[in-house]
């Protein structure tokens, strides 16, 4: 192989392991806590009942932001915004079993959506708004928008 051929090789491989360490989104990978702010609307006490199911661990490959969520062992999908600091991710459950007010249900669809900010290495908050879609009984559909904090290691902004 030519010298000249062997350059052009090496010059993108560089680069590119260059900029595999460098993130372009300050925001830490890894296992994340929300805890709930402020409550805006839970019909069925979803924010309560499910409290420990707010975690989740955070991925992010370039633009793309993913959640795998303890409600529902649900993932969540989006992208950062133009700002770099403010992402938001999206998905949704077909066919889900769950207890709602103490009662079983079959969800014919559960749609989750998260707004999120950076605000340092391992903190972030926003919105979560979670939508419980059933035909019958009525008692089972319900809504909860929440703001929220998310916290990796117990390691807030200082």
């Amino acid at each position: 192989m030519s010298t000249r051929r062997r350059f052009s090789l090496l010059v993108p491989a560089l680069l590119v392991a260059g900029m595999a360490g460098c993130l372009p989104y300050p925001q830490d990978q890894g296992e994340y806590l929300l805890t709930p702010v402020e409550v805006f609307r839970d019909e069925c006490g979803l924010a309560e009942s499910n409290r420990d199911r707010f975690r989740g661990t955070l991925q992010i490959t370039g633009r793309v932001v993913s959640l795998d969520f303890g409600l529902l062992d649900s993932r969540l999908t989006g992208y950062f915004l133009e700002g770099g600091d403010d992402f938001s991710i999206d998905g949704s459950i077909v066919n889900a079993v769950t207890e709602v007010n103490g009662q079983e249900c079959l969800l014919d669809q559960v749609n989750i959506h998260l707004e999120g900010t950076t605000r340092c290495e391992t903190q972030f908050d926003g919105l979560l708004r979670v939508r419980y879609e059933a035909q019958r009984p009525d008692s089972c559909v319900c809504e909860l928008w929440m703001r929220y904090e998310a916290v990796k290691d117990s390691k807030r902004c200082d």
